[in-house]
């Protein structure tokens, strides 16, 4: 456990989380999936280059014929749903989104127009449209999505947002692209990643609005990174190192401090050497005993979802009692140069 205490305030809390993965249909299933470390991947109706059915972690509650903006539909809304729960606020809710870059092979252009409606219908919630944004930035747009949250919350404007992501690999044109990138885990291919999909919510608000909250959020940032993989020369993790260490500045910059960090790094060896000098550089930010996690080596890589859904974990696990230090610092790195870092505690205060 962490022997530091943050003495600054809060950003904002989290009052209530929402997720879907292929192993679980809520926050609390996803969560204790994960920390059994269960993997369940299937094989698909979709083939490599060498004709062999490729393995991936999908919602089986989902059909195979539901492909594109559909199944960000289905995945988001349950999510975002219960991430709402039985919150009593009747106002409409400001919605931050992070999507997959539009760059990526399969990006369903729907997503950028259509996508807020689709959602409040499906889920039941009312969207404040004219505040909410989507942040089509990868893995890292989870925090662009976090950061665009706390800064509404802090304006005085609203009492509560939903800051979220959402993403699926099971798109023929996305695992083409990833199978001639050599990026897909097989016999033939180890340094490959395992394609998910999935979604989560966080339900922020201000402190003086929560009784309970699961976790409070004191910081994020984000970087560019100089050399994102596919750059000609080696990444040395340059922007994940910035972000990092702005969220560890911003709450003091104590030493000894963090025993737990998440990332979304998967066994891709480019993303974990780009952490391991990132962890290397900030190493007195954090104590003798830091835990570095990893979930989605359970989950299957969830793109765009992977910032909220290790949010969700962090939460549920101090939420059940089985945390893994008073303070988490969550690191995302997207496949473009996006890089980001935020960092929250225990409940109301830790």
């Amino acid at each position: 456990m962490s022997r530091r205490r943050v003495e600054v305030p809060a950003r904002a809390m989290v009052a209530g989380v929402g997720a879907r993965a292929h192993h679980g249909l809520s926050a609390l299933q996803v969560t204790m999936s994960v920390r059994a470390q269960h993997l369940d991947p299937s094989e698909s109706h979709l083939v490599d280059k060498h004709g062999e059915p490729v393995s991936m972690c999908r919602v089986a509650s989902i059909g195979d014929d539901v492909v594109g903006f559909e199944r960000f539909v289905a995945l988001a809304a349950p999510a975002m749903r219960e991430a709402m729960g039985r919150s009593g606020n009747a106002e409409p809710v400001p919605v931050f989104l992070a999507l997959p870059h539009r760059e990526r092979p399969g990006y369903d252009p729907r997503l950028d127009g259509e996508l807020f409606d689709a959602l409040e219908e499906a889920s039941g919630a009312t969207i404040h449209h004219r505040h909410s944004r989507l942040f089509p930035l990868g893995r890292a747009g989870g925090i662009h999505a976090l950061l665009a949250g706390l800064e509404l919350i802090e304006s005085g404007g609203v009492s509560e947002v939903l800051v979220g992501g959402v993403d699926s690999y099971f798109d023929p044109d996305v695992l083409e692209h990833l199978d001639r990138e050599l990026r897909l885990h097989s016999l033939d291919t180890e340094n490959g990643m395992l394609p998910g999909e999935g979604a989560a919510f966080l339900r922020l608000a201000r402190a003086a609005h929560v009784s309970g909250a699961l976790a409070a959020v004191y910081a994020a940032a984000v970087a560019k990174e100089p050399h994102p993989y596919g750059a000609e020369e080696p990444c040395l993790g340059a922007g994940i190192t910035t972000a990092a260490r702005q969220v560890v500045e911003a709450v003091g910059s104590p030493e000894d401090l963090v025993g737990w960090v998440l990332t979304d790094v998967v066994d891709e060896r480019h993303r974990v050497d780009e952490w391991s000098y990132a962890m290397a550089r900030l190493h007195r930010a954090f104590t003798a005993e830091v835990v570095h996690d990893q979930p989605l080596l359970s989950t299957g890589d969830v793109g765009a979802a992977a910032v909220p859904m290790l949010a969700v974990v962090a939460c549920m696990r101090w939420h059940t009692a089985c945390g893994l230090g008073d303070y988490a610092l969550l690191a995302a790195h997207s496949d473009g140069v996006e890089r980001g870092a935020a960092f929250l505690s225990a409940g109301g205060s830790a």
